[in-house]
């Protein structure tokens, strides 16, 4: 029997769905933008992550089943609808995704929101992705390099969630939301501010599509502290 790394992936994960709607035009000329630029689905996810960064604004907003061309064509987008359009083009040029949902406490989102802590949930679901590359499955953490190798060249390096949001952060800093840190020892150096595990609350598993993810959990714009929030900081400038 193979690896399990080197088993055929499910069609699913390589299909466009409502929210990774990879057909719609503007999803397409960013991967075929991205693809020319590329050499292999390494550097074409980088490339593709580094135009969402350039052409979406962050802003705080709970609408997580927003289709990817939707948050494109508005230029402003959550980390977890940039990580959607990240998804899309992957898909779109050949790269198959899943996601990992993560329920990460509230308290994670704490340094954004001093004032508003009352208002916060207790716990909020991440659909954090990963990207099969080379025959593996590779986090949205370590698109650019190992976490531990990120760890390493900083020793000081860890993420606090108070300025730069996780999208863009990943590039060059340690946002261990899986604790990988803790397992790299004197390579990283990096002490434990930089494992976040610590805000992980339950691990729900993986889907083989976002969709699937916010069909199986309620989210959280439809509860009343999410219309809230949503009420108050939606479209708000988020870095």
């Amino acid at each position: 029997m193979p690896p399990l790394a080197t088993l055929p992936v499910p069609p699913a994960t390589l299909a466009a769905t409502p929210i990774l709607d990879h057909g719609h035009a503007a999803i397409r000329r960013l991967a075929e933008q991205a693809r020319a630029e590329a050499a292999t689905d390494a550097a074409f996810l980088r490339a593709v992550h580094g135009a969402i960064a350039a052409a979406v604004r962050p802003v705080y907003t709970l609408d997580d089943r927003l289709p990817a061309s939707a948050v494109l064509g508005r230029g402003t987008g959550s980390c977890s609808q940039r990580m959607g359009c990240l998804e899309a083009a992957a898909r779109g040029g050949g790269v198959p995704t899943r996601v990992r949902g993560l329920w990460v406490s509230g308290r994670f989102w704490y340094p954004r929101f001093r004032l508003a802590r009352p208002f916060i949930p207790a716990r909020v679901l991440l659909a954090w992705p990963q990207f099969h590359v080379d025959g593996a499955w590779t986090d949205f953490d370590e698109l650019y390099a190992p976490v531990a190798e990120l760890a390493a060249r900083d020793p000081a390096a860890a993420y606090h969630n108070d300025g730069e949001t996780l999208f863009e952060a990943v590039s060059h800093t340690p946002v261990d939301l899986l604790g990988k840190t803790r397992e790299c020892g004197a390579a990283c150096a990096t002490g434990p501010a930089a494992d976040l595990s610590r805000f992980i609350l339950h691990d729900a598993g993986f889907f083989d599509t976002r969709d699937a993810l916010f069909a199986r959990f309620r989210p959280l714009l439809h509860s009343i502290r999410g219309r809230f929030f949503e009420a108050v900081f939606g479209g708000r400038k988020s870095a």
